[in-house]
């Protein structure tokens, strides 16, 4: 027999070994503590600690501890974590993870703090330190799978076990070569049902209530109400895809894929917190979607065709899986669906329209008379999708009516009516630029500019609206969505009136009222006369700016917002106002330029997998409370009292407040607003013959459980807006009830609060005051 030499067994292995009989130890000294008395000198130092203070701060933690493992999804059943200690394994681990999400740590910092809580606290403990050992206490499996693609042919690499990259493809430059971390595309996707689970744990107290979905949100539309509003248990997915550069040293970017459910109402439903991360791509150039969504699609196949079960308060539930809609950006949707880019032909994915080139403007343009509104459909897609694979040649690809292959996405949406336009991109960032940037070249002074931008940082807005204007109307390019949302809905038509030429004033004024009913449409005629004032402001754009390259296909895109409303109910949640937001969250999560789409998951994974506490059901309350003889009310109790004596209501009985709470909106008052440079206290309300007015509140009170507002009246006065601008009669009342010319008036009054509508922008044209009524995507700003 040959003699077996010491030097056999690697270091490696002799590790392992050593710390298998370190754990086997630990566990056998937790659960049967040996019976060993303690050393004299820890005895001695016992009785040097105040008991009383300690057993407090014991007391406390517990009841942290408690209140900890009373939000995790599953009972703590894991064994203490030292020897007689307070709480146990999963808890601990909880309120650990909870910090370190918090504060941002980045995985490495994460396992040297678990280490050093480790080290101090007593010993032996089963503190895990390191990812697998915290799944394995969970009972879980990583929730995320990812592949590495070689940048030049897409092939998928070879991983050695040290973590080496090669590219397998014989026909790649780059074959067998261990790659560069800048010459790898990395795919990761994650677990759509454990993010579900998460999500629905944490919003069950609100989730499909329909007393909390505003009367204009997708919930009420067309297609949810046709597809998914009658069936059980029933879970609707919105998906939005975009890319955001991160790291500017590699020219990395990020394209990430998100969802959001249609169950959860707005603004809950927006919330980064709310949105499942679907799949994430990372790498220098632009994602093939059929190779970037190839098992997420899969995944919401399997899910949508298999009806499959939550586990939530050791409850079950069926989840009948559908979707709702894809969106993006006009760059990233042609991406995604495999056409024509926006800026060729046959670019539309609702009519059959073909652009023309223009010579002067060396572009493609999409004129209005030349339009072919022929409805495309599904199955004509797919099969001018087969017919386009069917041409290529020589790995050139040649496109079929603006279609160049077939697109995974379509195995789950319907072409083209679950494939829509974002007017974040399409209106905020895209047509609203185009006219301002023709307005400042053409049609405005120096002069003009400066008092346009005075007028723009000088507007007050509620408290919750974060729109500052640091860049001039001349600088338009540089504004984000919310400024020109703000804009198009709100404050530029009384603004531009004052200084465009009447002709050009006009057409902007049907534009803003088109969008701004479509934004948010209360009745199926406001959709359908949206959708005609749209279609007479395409029509007539040529002639008003004299351009034919106005004729974008940006601009034909808007003549088909009114059938997307028809379907999917408003412009306002269809939007990427909510991504955006994720993309500042996880730009937040990740650190240096390693692996950018694993530490997205990672901080996924770590928060799919330890549930956090459930959203209560949100309040409609009276805040910050104030007494009637408070000096603030002095230049108004005498009014108030007379007003709640006519109401025959005991003064004795009832409580003033200087906010209220309904909600997920908070509405403040006059007083409460001395102490801030905004306007947080107009809104519009119901008056006794149904129509609507607008006021100040003053305060709110209670009196037998019914709230009421204290308010003072505006009056409009006898010149309307509308006859500052020259648009079809019929359209004219419509222009006076959203954009109302008011003065303020010395009428008091005390109304209920139930008949309170919006909160309201106030804007100055010459004089007086115009007001416009903030919206629901406003109101969580």
């Amino acid at each position: 027999m040959p003699k077996i030499s010491r030097f056999n067994t690697s270091y490696n292995v002799k590790r392992k070994r050593q710390r298998r009989n370190e754990r086997r130890t630990v566990a056998q000294s937790i659960l049967i503590p040996p019976d060993t008395d303690s050393d004299e000198s820890d005895k001695e130092q016992e009785q040097l600690i105040d008991t009383e203070p300690h057993l407090d701060a014991v007391e406390a933690l517990e009841e942290q501890y408690m209140q900890s493992a009373a939000s995790l999804h599953i009972i703590d059943d894991s064994p203490p974590l030292y020897k007689d200690s307070p709480t146990n394994i999963k808890t601990a681990v909880k309120l650990l993870t909870d910090f370190y999400t918090s504060v941002n740590l980045d995985k490495k910092n994460v396992l040297r703090l678990l280490k050093l809580f480790k080290s101090l606290l007593p010993q032996p403990n089963l503190l895990p330190t390191t990812w697998k050992s915290i799944l394995k206490l969970f009972d879980k499996h990583c929730l995320s799978s990812t592949k590495y693609l070689c940048l030049k042919c897409d092939a998928l690499c070879h991983s050695s076990k040290y973590g080496q990259k090669k590219c397998v493809n014989p026909k790649c430059l780059l074959n067998k070569k261990t790659l560069k971390r800048t010459e790898i595309t990395e795919i990761v996707t994650l677990d759509i049902k454990s993010q579900l689970e998460t999500i629905l744990y944490r919003n069950q107290n609100i989730l499909n209530k329909n007393e909390l979905f505003p009367e204009g949100d997708i919930h009420y539309g067309e297609f949810y109400q046709a597809n998914h509003s009658q069936k059980r248990n029933a879970i609707t997915l919105i998906l939005h895809c975009d890319g955001a550069p991160l790291a500017k040293a590699s020219k990395q970017c990020l394209w990430p894929c998100f969802a959001s459910i249609i169950e959860l109402p707005p603004p809950i439903r927006e919330y980064q917190r709310n949105i499942v991360v679907v799949a994430l791509w990372a790498g220098k150039k632009k994602p093939n979607a059929n190779i970037f969504l190839e098992d997420t699609i899969y995944q919401l196949k399997y899910l949508m065709s298999n009806k499959f079960s939550l586990f939530i308060d050791q409850l079950e539930y069926e989840i009948s899986l559908s979707t709702q809609f894809f969106i993006s950006d006009l760059p990233a949707k042609s991406l995604f669906l495999n056409t024509i880019s926006f800026n060729g032909y046959y670019a539309c994915s609702y009519c059959c329209t073909k652009g023309e080139w223009c010579k002067d403007s060396r572009m493609v343009l999409y004129p209005y008379e030349q339009n072919d509104f022929t409805e495309r459909t599904h199955q004509q897609f797919v099969k001018a999708a087969t017919e386009a694979e069917q041409k290529i040649n020589g790995g050139r690809e040649l496109s079929v009516t603006g279609v160049k292959g077939f697109s995974i996405l379509l195995e789950v949406f319907n072409y083209p009516d679950q494939i829509i336009f974002d007017y974040m991109h399409l209106i905020c960032l895209g047509h609203l630029q185009s006219i301002i940037k023709r307005w400042c070249n053409k049609l405005l002074n120096k002069r003009q500019i400066q008092v346009i931008d005075q007028q723009l940082q000088q507007t007050r807005l509620p408290h919750n609206m974060h729109v500052i204007y640091y860049e001039s109307i001349s600088s338009v390019d540089k504004w984000k969505a919310k400024n020109g949302r703000l804009f198009v809905l709100a404050i530029g038509v009384p603004l531009m009136i004052q200084h465009l030429p009447k002709l050009v004033a006009s057409h902007f004024t049907l534009y803003s009222i088109a969008i701004k009913l479509l934004h948010y449409p209360k009745t199926q005629d406001e959709i359908t006369l949206g959708e005609a004032l749209l279609e007479r402001y395409c029509e007539q754009a040529v002639l008003v700016y004299n351009d034919k390259a106005i004729s974008l296909f940006s601009l034909h895109a808007h003549l088909h917002l009114g059938k997307q409303v028809k379907l999917h109910n408003s412009l306002a949640f269809c939007s990427a106002f909510s991504f955006e937001s994720c993309i500042t969250f996880i730009k937040q999560k990740i650190h240096g330029s390693r692996s950018l789409a694993s530490q997205i998951a990672y901080w996924t994974n770590i928060e799919s997998m330890i549930q956090p506490t459930k959203v209560k059901w949100p309040s409609s309350t009276g805040l910050n409370r104030i007494r009637l003889s408070s000096s603030l009310i002095d230049p108004f109790r005498q009014t108030l009292t007379n007003l709640i004596i006519n109401k025959q209501q005991e003064v004795s009985e009832i409580s003033f407040y200087k906010r209220f709470k309904d909600k997920f909106v908070t509405f403040h008052t006059k007083l409460y607003d001395q102490e801030f440079n905004c306007v947080i206290y107009i809104i519009s309300f119901e008056s006794n013959q149904g129509s609507i007015e607008y006021g100040d509140i003053i305060l709110f009170y209670s009196y037998q459980n019914q709230y009421y507002v204290f308010l003072k009246h505006y009056q409009r006065i006898d010149t309307p807006l509308s006859h500052f601008v020259s648009i079809p009669n019929e359209v004219n009342a419509t222009l006076d009830d959203l954009f109302p010319l008011v003065t303020l008036s010395n009428t008091y009054s005390i109304i209920a609060l139930d008949r309170v509508r919006h909160k309201c922008i106030r804007s100055l044209f010459q004089n007086v005051f115009c007001l416009s009524e903030v919206r629901v995507d406003f109101e969580h700003d």
